[in-house]
């Protein structure tokens, strides 16, 4: 059985991610997560000192589960750089859902807080650094060292999360898959995968 506490923390946390994603981090207040969630604002504070606490736990949340789902897809292609690159465009897609239909939190988060020293901004700057790395990463292993391509990539997977309210899911996904497989297809056209 959970904790009473754990409870408590994860429902707060679902709350203002929910709230957070829906109607943007700096609309909500710490007095409407304690109301919508039920839970006491004595109890919020002791979990949550302040709400850049609560931000940053909500940002690393989505993190965690946005890396493990990409990672699971990237790991079944384990020696194929190219169905990797393939894999995690796929990945990109299968989060085009109604949930992400504002789209990408961390573009979101990154807009909000403009401040280069606040967490959010640091954090959401981080994941796309990351996420860059990987695409270089991958993109390198199968013979592409142009860094340029690797950002094209990128802006591409950017743009499809920013493209939802005006393309609506599918039209996203169907961009981001079209787009890409045009990228990777015109720059790695003679890539063999191994079997």
């Amino acid at each position: 059985m959970i904790p009473a506490r754990s409870s408590a923390r994860q429902r707060l946390l679902d709350v203002a991610s929910d709230l957070f994603y829906r109607e943007g981090i700096r609309s909500i207040s710490m007095d409407t997560i304690v109301e919508r969630s039920g839970v006491s604002k004595a109890t919020l504070y002791r979990h949550f000192p302040t709400k850049d606490d609560l931000i940053m736990a909500y940002l690393k949340e989505v993190d965690d589960h946005i890396w493990q789902h990409f990672d699971k897809a990237i790991t079944q292609h384990e020696g194929s750089p190219k169905a990797q690159l393939m894999a995690l465009i796929d990945a990109t897609i299968e989060l085009l859902t109604p949930e992400y239909y504002r789209g990408c939190p961390f573009l979101n988060a990154f807009t909000e807080f403009s401040e280069e020293n606040h967490p959010a901004h640091k954090f959401s700057l981080e994941y796309n650094r990351t996420l860059r790395s990987l695409l270089s990463r991958l993109s390198q292993q199968a013979g592409v060292s142009d860094d340029g391509w690797t950002d094209q990539i990128l802006m591409v997977i950017n743009g499809a999360y920013s493209s939802i309210p005006v393309l609506g899911l599918e039209g996203s996904a169907v961009q981001l898959k079209t787009i890409t497989t045009y990228l990777i297809d015109l720059h790695l056209p003679n890539v063999h995968e191994k079997l």
